[in-house]
């Protein structure tokens, strides 16, 4: 027998669980508080703040939204979304047998069935089958929802307690193992339903009654469930319809501004047509200045009406193409009226039809009818909104359509006005050269005119010839307005005037004066004007450099020169002390520095020896600075135009040595060239080695060699010696005279080597140190600066010491920002960078005082400036404690540029700066404990540098051992051995270890030995591609790299847009081929093309200067038929068969740097076995490919193979094949 269980009141008397089943009337509502589907979910998909309709479908998925809208559950929609209800109705309840979890988010296991307590009242899900239930009824049975519910309190109450006590004391305790509080299996049993209450049997009438309201509930609750499905859809109808107009708001924006671009597209191409009209008018009167053309009165007539009527026609093809392009504008903006009017009217709501639903309705079910017309007016709506998503829809669709068809015309129209454009450009080129040879003409017409005038006048008047003027045809005179205006003096040398009296020949030993122009120079030796003292030029003040502290030494310096048993000078002086300036014009004049005509042993011709002072210094700007300051110094100063000198410099790219130079600054990379064109430096009566502190890989091997010479008995010299003086501010002595030790005079046994110590003339300079590590570099490093500039009375410039290229572009540009909001009365800033691949005339402008007053110079430089030159005015350094060196892994093959502390000698060096010409200040951005942890020097390039070059100049040299060559500090071993098989694999060295024919070729190409091999095989007819691999190898070697690096997310996809024309699916390598290309056949504005495309414009001026300098070499070495045609020339991409012999080319040089692809998707090296990582700024950055050739091998925070190109597995055996 089925029972019904009741529960028991709490502490006020009332059961809560009992008032909220029995308490509520039979009319009343359902409340909104215990329907889940009343209110949404803390997750709803449907409510209006989660913006359903305008969620991307990956945001969806995100937020665990599911497909379609659900079924009206209370719970989430990830809830039940199992596979049973995706295959039902969507919108219904989910099927019987959905007992995962339910609904009401309450397990069974815990509050009874799903019919009980906290359960849904209208979830089906609780039960297993709603036609299969308990005769209890079809709510289920639970702790406090039995059957026989009856919305009449007194009469449930009455069924409830009658004969309770009686029937308590009868009840029999069930058996089985309890299930829950509530004893939810008892129905299955047919037995009691729960420990709580008494049972009886229930009535046929009880029953049904029952059985009508389980179904009156199930009608009501389909009935809501409808109903919210319904409006949750015309919410999202009407979304998705806001969302479409909006978007059709936009296109008919867009369409305007489209139109505005069209009208301005016309505007530029009618004014392209004036221009042409203007530039052939003016091209006609230029043609006609010195024309006599008459008018012929038959045709004059009828070409003037032709010209009227072009002009009409041209006014009207104007006037029609405006219009036309106004009514295309006006068609648009009716057409969107149009649309939106459309819309409006068919998302107007329609009146439906009101139906009879009694014979539908159940007994006493009110508030039926209203949720049926509830939800055909929702039905209604919806079909409103649809209808009008599907005209918003075909609206976009033709909006679209047509503006696409506009943007097509506005693109050949651009093209269009960019083609008239360019011509008329090119017109206008023409017309100016075509007046530049109209001016000649004219003037020579005049010349010509002139002279028929005069020879005449001279026929008639022989007898008494009369005055006239005197007419100008010096091709040095320019004509303006019928006058010659003569430029002598400001283009050219003046003209030697004519000679009258012979004069004595000159002597035969050149006077130290400066020299004259060429002018002077070529007169005969009977001018007159000779005898005449040379014109001076105005040197600096020679009091100022007497007062230098070398000039007290000037005498020691000059007699141990002289001493023929001493052919080294170690010469010790400190910063400030003159040395690089004042040595050489010391030694310049004395009797040993002549230029002698001696004979050599094979040779039975005389050759000159002697004559020349080098001085080596370690970068192109300490060169050339020096040289300038020298120049000016002896009253030679360099410039153009001056063929004649005292003073010359020799550095990469820039080759100025005038005639009569007997003082050469060079770099010490210049003075190797030169070793190997001439081994025993027959120009040179001394080499001065400066800074060799520094121990740079060039100045120890330069060292080596001259030790080599000093060893020799110099025959090849003709028994003339060489004499070295060794320079340095902190050089230390004992190592350089063990180095010379072995190097004995022929007359004695001491040692020629002497050491003379030079007090400087240093100013103090207050040092000051951070008290604690700084986090942020660059931050301090301007607070530091702004800190100076504001507290620190002028004069005194500022020099700031930092790693790179990148760091002091960076700084520069954040302290001319700051410096535009400071204060009127405070001083200007003017900034200067100074680094080694910087321009010469940029380098130059650092040196030079700031010309605008009340303005303080700041100089940002790397560690450059660190010796050797002097920046004027500079009282303040800013030292940041880093300085970037390369180190080489021989045993990885791999290179790092790292930013590393400086040494203590660096540091020195630099506080030195300070106090050049006053007292001074320094401020070190790192702690005093820091400097004293410092290492005493930097270790020498050599041991830390790859010697691949270092040991090609040696056996180009005639170097057999290298491994006995003399070095101050040798290498591993290890690293000349790699270093060696390298070369015999790049075919420079023979078998037996031999230069070859390749390998001295390969030494007198000014770029690496890699990059040299290749050049070498692009001349053979297999691959013939010498042009374009100069090209290439211009980008590579013009410094860092030549396209900039952003930082932003937008500047890179803006940069990724504006490179895709220069990219190439092949790699780097192609792609610099590309870029060079398109650069040179620029022929506007190459600034600007660099600019628009994140180039780095200095590099690419570099590259063009490198790209000049092989192109003559290879002239030279025949591997060029003939000069490549000048630039600009049109661009004509590489055909991919072309690029494939390229990259093969490529691999002569670097088979040994390829890494194939590893099943994991890395690369492995082939040669060593180790894994890399393609740079991120390689374009194949991401990109799986079959092999990949890197021509750079660098570790910074991991190992990266840079300048990279794809190639095939195969192409690598190819390579290797035979070697």
């Amino acid at each position: 027998m089925k029972k019904f269980g009741f529960g028991k009141k709490s502490d006020d008397g009332d059961d809560a669980n009992r008032n909220a089943l029995f308490s509520r009337k039979k009319s009343s509502q359902s409340p909104a508080s215990s329907n889940p589907y009343a209110k949404p979910g803390g997750n709803d998909p449907y409510a209006d703040e989660a913006k359903y309709a305008n969620m991307t479908p990956y945001q969806q998925a995100r937020s665990g939204l599911g497909g379609p809208p659900g079924g009206g559950q209370g719970g989430p929609p990830s809830q039940h979304s199992s596979q049973s209800s995706q295959q039902s109705n969507p919108y219904g309840a989910p099927p019987g047998g959905h007992n995962s979890q339910p609904p009401s988010g309450y397990g069974a296991d815990r509050y009874g069935s799903g019919g009980g307590y906290g359960g849904n009242r209208y979830d089906n899900a609780g039960t297993q089958d709603r036609h299969n239930a308990p005769a209890g009824g079809a709510r289920g049975p639970g702790g406090y929802g039995g059957f026989g519910r009856s919305d009449e309190p007194d009469n449930n109450r009455d069924a409830l307690f009658a004969g309770a006590p009686e029937r308590q004391a009868q009840k029999q305790p069930p058996t089985g193992p309890p299930n829950g509080a509530y004893g939810q299996q008892s129905g299955a049993d047919g037995g009691s339903y729960g420990g709580y209450g008494e049972s009886r049997e229930l009535t046929a009438e009880e029953q049904e009654e029952a059985e009508y309201q389980a179904i009156l509930a199930e009608k009501r609750g389909i009935q809501q469930e409808s109903a919210q499905s319904v409006n949750r859809s015309v919410q999202m109808a009407r979304q998705a319809n806001e969302v479409g107009r909006a978007t059709l708001a936009r296109l008919g924006a867009q369409g305007e501004r489209l139109n505005n671009t069209e009208k301005h597209l016309d505007l530029a191409a009618n004014q392209n047509k004036i221009a042409q009209d203007r530039a052939a008018e003016l091209k006609t009167l230029n043609r006609s200045m010195f024309a006599v053309h008459v008018g012929n009165p038959f045709t004059s007539k009828s070409r003037q009406l032709k010209a009227d009527e072009d002009v009409l026609n041209r006014h009207r093809s104007e006037r029609d193409a405006r219009e036309s392009t106004r009514r295309d504008g006006f068609n648009a903006n009716q057409r969107m009226e149009s649309n939106f009017k459309d819309i409006d009217q068919s998302g107007q709501r329609r009146q439906p039809r009101k139906k009879d639903y009694g014979k539908f309705n159940l007994d006493d079910e009110e508030g039926a009818d209203e949720l049926e017309d509830q939800i055909d007016d929702g039905l209604d709506e919806l079909s409103g909104q649809v209808s009008m998503m599907n005209m918003v829809g075909r609206a976009i669709g033709k909006e679209v359509d047509a503006q696409n068809k506009q943007i097509d015309r506005l693109m050949n129209k651009s093209n269009d006005v960019d083609d008239a454009t360019r011509m008329n450009r090119e017109r206008l080129a023409r017309i100016k050269h075509l007046s530049w040879q109209n001016d000649n003409i004219g003037q020579r017409r005049r010349i010509i005119t002139s002279s028929s005038h005069n020879k005449m006048a001279s026929e008639n008047n022989s007898a008494h010839p009369a005055k006239r003027r005197k007419t100008r045809t010096d091709p040095n005179a320019l004509t303006i307005g019928g006058k010659a205006i003569s430029l002598e003096g400001y283009l050219t040398a003046p003209a030697p005037k004519p000679a009258k009296k012979a004069v004595a020949s000159e002597p035969a030993t050149p006077a130290p004066t400066p020299q004259t122009n060429d002018a002077v120079a070529t007169t005969v030796k009977g001018d007159a004007n000779a005898s005449r003292p040379k014109k001076s030029f105005p040197s600096r003040d020679s009091d100022k450099t007497r007062k230098l502290p070398i000039w007290r030494y000037r005498d020691n310096i000059q007699n141990a020169m002289r001493k023929s048993d001493s052919n080294v000078l170690v010469l010790v002086g400190e910063t400030g002390s003159g040395k690089s300036t004042q040595v050489p014009q010391f030694l310049y004049q004395e009797s040993w520095c002549r230029r002698q005509k001696v004979k050599t042993p094979g040779s039975d011709d005389e050759v000159s020896v002697g004559g020349m002072i080098a001085i080596t210094q370690p970068r192109r700007v300490a060169a050339t600075t020096l040289a300038h300051r020298v120049s000016q110094e002896a009253g030679t100063p360099l410039g153009k135009g001056r063929p004649d000198g005292l003073v010359g410099y020799s550095v990469r790219f820039d080759h100025v040595v005038p005639k009569g130079t007997k003082i050469k600054f060079l770099t010490e990379g210049m003075l190797l060239q030169e070793l190997l064109r001439d081994p025993h430096l027959r120009s040179y009566s001394a080499i001065v080695v400066d800074e060799i502190h520094e121990r740079s890989l060039d100045v120890d091997l330069l060292v080596g060699f001259l030790k080599q010479i000093l060893a020799g008995d110099f025959a090849g010299r003709g028994g003339i010696p060489l004499k070295v003086v060794i320079m340095s501010a902190t050089a230390d002595v004992g190592v350089i005279q063990n180095f010379f030790k072995d190097v004995r005079s022929e007359t004695t046994d001491v040692s020629p080597t002497q050491v003379l110590r030079i007090k400087g003339r240093q100013y103090p300079v207050e040092l000051t140190h951070e008290p604690k590590p700084v986090p942020d570099l660059q931050d301090a490093l301007l607070k530091t600066i702004f800190k100076i500039h504001l507290q620190e009375q002028l004069p005194g410039d500022i020099l700031a010491f930092l790693t790179g290229q990148e760091e002091i572009e960076a700084a520069q540009k954040l302290i001319e920002e700051y410096a535009e909001t400071l204060a009127s009365n405070v001083p200007k800033i003017k900034v200067f960078p100074l680094y080694g691949q910087l321009s010469m005339e940029a380098q130059r402008q650092a040196f030079l005082p700031v010309k605008a007053a009340f303005t303080r110079k700041i100089v940002l430089a790397t560690n450059i400036a660190e010796t050797s030159v002097t920046v004027p005015g500079v009282r303040y350094i800013v030292d940041s404690g880093k300085a970037k060196l390369k180190q080489y892994r021989a045993r990885l093959g791999m290179e790092s540029l790292l930013a590393k502390p400086i040494s203590k000698s660096s540091a020195v060096q630099r506080t030195g700066r300070a106090g050049r010409e006053g007292p001074g200040k320094c401020f070190r951005l790192y702690t005093e404990e820091t400097f004293k942890g410092l290492q005493d020097a930097d270790l020498p390039e050599i041991l830390r540098n790859d010697v691949l070059g270092a040991v090609l100049t040696m056996k180009a040299r005639g170097i057999q051992d290298v491994l006995a060559f003399p070095l101050m500090d040798p290498p591993e071993t290890e690293s000349i051995e790699k270093a060696l098989v390298h070369l015999h694999f790049l075919g420079a060295l023979n078998d037996d270890g031999s230069i070859t024919a390749v390998g001295e070729k390969m030494a007198r190409l000014p770029i690496s030995a890699p990059l040299a091999a290749v050049l070498l095989a692009a001349a053979k007819p297999e691959f013939d591609c010498v042009t374009e691999t100069i090209d290439i190898i211009s980008c590579i070697t013009s410094g860092d790299d030549i396209f900039l690096q952003v930082q932003s997310e937008e500047a890179q996809e803006e940069v990724e847009a504006t490179r895709k024309e220069l990219q190439r699916r092949e790699g780097d390598i192609m792609t610099y081929l590309t870029t060079m290309q398109l650069y040179t056949a620029e022929n506007a504005d190459r600034v600007d093309w660099c600019k628009k495309r994140k180039i780095n414009t200095r590099n690419m001026r570099q590259a063009l200067n490198i790209r000049r300098q092989l192109r003559g070499i290879c002239l030279k070495e025949k591997l060029l038929d003939e000069s490549p045609p000048p630039d600009p020339q049109p661009f004509v991409p590489l055909a991919p068969e072309r690029a494939e012999q390229l990259l093969k080319c490529f691999l002569r040089g670097f088979a040994l740097r390829t890494a194939m692809l590893a099943p994991d998707s890395s690369f492995v090296t082939v040669h060593g076995k180790h894994v890399v990582a393609i740079h991120p700024a390689s374009v194949l950055h991401g990109q799986k490919k079959e092999a990949i050739m890197f021509l750079e091998h660098v570790y910074t925070n991991k190992n990266y193979a840079k300048k990279v190109s794809a190639i095939q597995a195969t192409w690598i055996a190819e390579a290797l094949e035979g070697r």
